[in-house]
Parts: C-alpha cells; structure tokens; sequence
C-alpha cells in the first residue's frame, strides 16, 4: 500500500507540473556540451572566470560519457548514471579513482548548467532537483529536524533579532525555504477574507508555487504589511542568521544545532506526522519528485515504530 501511494502521489505530481512538456524551447535539443560552453561564457562575463576550470572538466567526462547527449535528454536517471560513470572511472593525472569531492563538483556544474536553461526558458524545470547528491555517493544526508515540544519552546524564548524568530517560525509552519522567505514580497502574500495564502515561484526550483497559510504561519507575519514590493522579511546574512539561532536554541534549552533548513524539515514531518499524505505534502514543500518527500516519510516510520515500543515498557515480558 505505501509502494502504491508513492507511486499515485508521484504520477499526480507529474501531471500537475506537467512534465511530459519539459521542453520550452527549440534550444533544448542542443547538445550538452556545448550548453555547458554557453553557461561558463556567461558566468565569466558575470566575473565568475573559476567557473570555466569546472566545465572545462565536466565537458571531458560528459565526452567520455555520452558525448551526443543533448540539454532534453537530461533526467535523474542520466545524473545518476554520469555519477555511476565517475566512480567507475579513474583520473588520468592520478591513476586513482575520483574522490567524492570532485564527483560532486562536477556533478553541481551540469545542475547549475541545467538551472541556467530553467532561468533562460529553455527547460520548465530542473531535473536535477529530484536527485540527492549525498544519496547518489552513498552519503544519505540526516534530515534534521525540530520536535512539537522543542518548536514550543522556541515561540516562548526570547530572540536577539526579532525578525530571524519570526522568519524561522513562519517557515517551520508552511516550510519555505530560507532563499524563497527574503525574497517573498508583499505582493505574494494574498488575502481572501480570513484566508492567507502565498504566489511565488521558488528561487531553487523557478517553479511556481500556491501555498495555503495556516493560523500559525499567518500569525508569525509581521503585523505591519508593507507595500507591494517590499520585502516581507528584513533578514541579515545567513551567517548572521545562524549565530542568532545557535544562540536561540541554546537559551531554549535545546541541544541540536539548529539551522534555518531545518524549519522546513519540521515543517515537512509535522504534516506527515498529522496525517498528511505523501501527494499533499510533496505539493506544499514544493517538490517535483515523491522521492524526496519519502526521505521524511522514513523519519515518521521510525517515530512511529519508537511509540509502539514504548508499550513493552509498560509490562512484563511474557
């Protein structure tokens, strides 16, 4: 039954993002190498010229790997297969195999070569968005994330910056990432009568993205609504954003090292946890692949399987 729901969950999505159409444009049929060439051009005029190093790399092994492959033909399956490639393929300079590390920085040339032809309107979405790079090496990434009682604690201690405490709570209760939450405009933020909901297109993803507001997110929106291009949000840098939570959470009480992602992995298993199916909340996280939101799911199974065991406890052993 749960193999089933993931499937229906993924084929409903499918549909919704419409992804049958992927291709925008005439230009996805280039070859792509000779995207990759496009997109280093550009980054260097941007002053960026550390990028051509990179592709430069990236282009050989794609050559050795599938050399007439074009920009359409990229999926989660041929990913995967380029990294099955580089672990199977040794450097020439060193004679050894390549060490994760370049693996993976090749691996972010072609997903930031493919995010280029998204942003260019020459792809609808990015392949590469339902691909775990730590998965694919064999390094599974921990999901982290916040428990009912420790997001409790949270909204009754005080915060050295007001704004950050009300940023990351808004985002443990409708699970934006931190890049989609400063940019978000008052403009997205639309009100029907007593309902809040939000309009934007995800900077990760450039996917658009409707998401219904809760009580709780509504609540942690700063009370005075700006004007229609302003922020709704005043945060500092990131690394600002993360001494002020580290400082937070230990003031809470709370032992984990907590970091502004992690609202969205609360937010992600707190649906799941009240029932949410995987469709749903796939939808609501932005996602384009179950997959990923399965990642959560398996953080659920485990709590679940903890509460029942919890029971053995309570008597003797037979």
């Amino acid at each position: 039954l749960k193999a089933a729901n993931a499937i229906k969950a993924q084929r409903i999505l499918d549909i919704t993002n419409k992804k049958p159409r992927k291709n925008l444009s005439d230009k996805a049929k280039v070859l792509l190498t000779d995207w990759l060439q496009v997109y280093s051009e550009k980054k260097t005029k941007d002053g960026k010229t550390s990028v051509e190093k990179v592709v430069h790399s990236t282009v050989k092994q794609l050559e050795l790997y599938a050399p007439k492959a074009m920009l359409c033909d990229v999926d989660k399956n041929f990913l995967e297969g380029f990294v099955q490639h580089m672990t199977e393929t040794k450097s020439c300079r060193t004679n050894r195999p390549f060490a994760k590390k370049t693996i993976s920085n090749l691996l972010a040339c072609i997903i930031a070569a493919l995010g280029l032809a998204v942003e260019e309107e020459i792809l609808s979405f990015n392949p590469a968005e339902a691909v775990d790079r730590k998965a694919i090496q064999g390094e599974q990434k921990k999901r982290e994330y916040l428990t009912i009682d420790e997001v409790k604690k949270l909204i009754d201690t005080p915060c050295a910056k007001e704004d950050v405490k009300k940023a990351f709570l808004f985002s443990c209760f409708c699970g934006l990432r931190i890049s989609d939450v400063r940019a978000l405009l008052w403009k997205d933020v639309i009100y029907e009568s007593d309902k809040i909901h939000l309009e934007l297109r995800q900077k990760k993803t450039e996917a658009l993205l409707y998401l219904p507001l809760n009580k709780q997110a509504q609540y942690f929106l700063p009370e005075n609504k700006g004007k229609v291009e302003e922020c709704v949000f005043s945060l500092p840098s990131e690394t600002t954003i993360s001494k002020i939570l580290g400082k937070w959470a230990k003031d809470a009480g709370i032992n984990k090292k907590v970091c502004y992602h992690m609202s969205r992995h609360t937010f992600a298993t707190m649906e799941l946890t009240m029932g949410a199916d995987l469709y749903t909340t796939s939808l609501l996280m932005g996602h384009s692949n179950v997959q990923i939101t399965q990642i959560y799911a398996k953080i659920i199974d485990v709590k679940k399987e903890q509460a029942v065991m919890m029971i053995d406890a309570l008597f003797d052993e037979p």
